[in-house]
């Protein structure tokens, strides 16, 4: 029997749900940050592998078939559908839930094992039509490739690299250092530098509500500005938020610091700057037969 689109997407479908039932969860903490990166790294070059080499496998030829586009479009559309529908809760709030959407993983959607399913069959399938249009002679293949390979890159950091997202909140005080912060779950977490802080104001209107509040703060010994929606970057990927402060002094004596360490924002907006990039070679190139080559390709 030959193998089809359909066929191999019903299949991963039918595994994934059998996955889901069976073990929970994906075990998302695995693409952590550095192996987020290694896995992007490995995925490329497997798709390039697969198309340069494997090119007459049957699994490489369903996967380049319009159906196989449309499958994985319409698989990614209705998982952000459930995304957005259900209340996405914690792994141990999720893990409480009773009941057949509890059992298919709806209210942790996006570590399921059938969101991660569809999301592989879809950046599979955006990897392998994007090598092979480039692989392609013509003028229009590098905006092609741009906007395709972009958008490869900026959902895979947006999605995979969320495993390795986290928020975390600490107390700053006047009168001593302090590097306990907490995660959203509530879990303490020792910072590898203290805060302290150092100077504190707020702007007030003229009903003396207050309308903006700033504060210095000793970063290990290192002094920092802070203000409502200015953050601080203290490295790649790590941002310091101004987030509360003591309101029932006269002069506060702590303010709250909402730390967010996101190792893949920058590669997800290089991938956005890709698509961009795409977007502004196709108006320069005016209308045309060129789009439908392009629209051809896929």
């Amino acid at each position: 029997m030959k193998l089809t689109a359909n066929i191999l997407y019903i299949s991963m479908l039918i595994l994934s749900v059998a996955a889901q039932c069976l073990f929970g969860n994906f075990p998302a903490e695995f693409f952590a940050f550095p192996m987020d990166i290694i896995t992007a790294l490995l995925w490329i070059a497997l798709i390039w592998y697969g198309y340069r080499e494997c090119s007459t496998n049957p699994i490489i030829r369903a996967m380049l078939t319009p159906s196989a586009t449309w499958w994985a479009i319409g698989w990614f559309i209705a998982g952000s559908l459930v995304i957005g529908l259900f209340p996405q809760l914690t792994p141990s709030e999720a893990a409480a839930r009773e009941g057949v959407f509890a059992a298919l993983g709806c209210y942790d959607f996006m570590t399921s094992w059938i969101f991660v399913a569809g999301l592989f069959m879809l950046l599979t399938n955006l990897g392998l039509i994007t090598v092979r249009r480039g692989f392609k002679a013509g003028k229009n293949r590098w905006r092609f490739t741009l906007n395709h390979a972009g958008l490869w890159i900026a959902l895979f950091a947006g999605f995979v690299g969320s495993a390795s997202e986290q928020t975390l909140r600490v107390q700053v005080f006047r009168a001593e250092p302090n590097n306990e912060a907490y995660t959203a779950q509530g879990k303490l977490q020792y910072l590898d530098k203290p805060l302290q802080l150092a100077d504190f104001r707020t702007e007030y209107y003229d009903n003396g509500v207050p309308r903006n509040f700033f504060a210095e703060i000793l970063l290990d010994g290192k002094p920092v500005h802070l203000e409502v929606n200015a953050p601080y970057s203290e490295r790649w990927g790590e941002d310091y938020y101004l987030a509360s402060y003591d309101t029932m002094s006269p002069e506060p004596r702590y303010c709250v610091v909402q730390i967010v360490r996101e190792p893949m924002k920058y590669i997800m907006l290089a991938g956005i700057i890709m698509m961009l990039s795409g977007g502004f070679l196709l108006f320069l190139s005016g209308p045309g037969k060129s789009r439908y080559a392009d629209a051809a390709a896929t």
